[in-house]
């Protein structure tokens, strides 16, 4: 039988035995608390790998269209119905005038100038003259029409002089800082793309410009001619005036008409 090992004469391998153990349990605990936030810890491995970008949402064009008649359309009507109580104020004033050989009051004839200045009536007519050139020009814009332009010009609402400076219709301005310089505006060119306080100041300045500038004279024949035949307004006939709204010429009334016809935009005409 074997003897146990005798110790007392060696104190000092317990002490070490002691220490050893000691030791072992403080490294035992110290690589647990590090182990974890240093190596597995989740929010450890974000701090220190790259964040992939998060993948585009595909559009939902339908959505996206609907969206974007919610947002125009009741500005259209408002705008359209503030140039129909223009046209009535000179409709009662013409018929004043056929009944009355009386003339214009102070206050009628700065109505007339007025009018006739926002709208480009050329100054050396008579005031019968005016008045019914006026009537030609005061008149409303059919919906579709002005919507058909609008998706096309700011790509459904999307585009950055929509969204930046509520341009839809792609109008210019000529005067430094009146609006948003294009990015690839050519050499020695001056205009800029016009910035709108609103969307209904927008739509306010597209309906003058297709109702006073000379490049839109056909469309606004085609509508006194639909009026003359006691219709409805027909934005499938106006838009075919619009040649110089776009370098794309007839291309461009082409996709007009895709929009208003596939789009069923004639249902908010009034």
């Amino acid at each position: 039988m074997r003897a146990p090992t005798n110790t007392s004469s060696k104190p000092w391998l317990g002490y070490f035995f002691i220490a050893y153990a000691l030791f072992c349990l403080g490294l035992s605990l110290s690589l647990e608390q590090w182990w974890p936030s240093q190596v597995t810890s989740p929010s450890a491995n974000i701090s220190v790998k790259k964040t992939l970008p998060a993948k585009e949402t595909p559009v939902d064009i339908k959505q996206m269209k609907q969206g974007f008649f919610t947002l125009l359309l009741p500005a259209i009507i408002e705008e359209n119905q503030k140039i129909d109580q223009q046209r009535q104020r000179l409709l009662t004033l013409q018929g004043q005038q056929k009944s009355s050989d009386d003339e214009l009051t102070l206050a009628q004839q700065a109505l007339l100038h007025t009018l006739a200045t926002q709208y480009r009536v050329p100054s050396a007519m008579d005031n019968q003259a005016v008045l019914s050139e006026l009537l030609l020009r005061i008149e409303q814009v059919p919906a579709s029409m002005v919507l058909a332009q609008a998706a096309i010009e700011s790509a459904w609402g999307r585009s950055r002089f929509a969204t930046e400076a509520n341009n839809y219709f792609g109008q210019w301005c000529f005067t430094q800082g009146c609006g948003i310089v294009p990015k690839h505006r050519n050499s020695g060119a001056r205009h800029e793309v016009a910035r709108f306080d609103s969307l209904n100041h927008a739509i306010a300045a597209y309906l003058r410009n297709i109702n006073s500038h000379p490049a839109y004279a056909e469309v606004r024949s085609r509508r006194e001619q639909t009026r003359q035949r006691q219709e409805p307004l027909n934005s499938l006939e106006m838009i075919e005036g619009l040649q110089q709204y776009s370098a794309r010429g007839d291309k461009y009334i082409e996709e007009l008409r895709s929009i208003i016809e596939f789009n069923q935009l004639r249902k908010f005409d009034l």
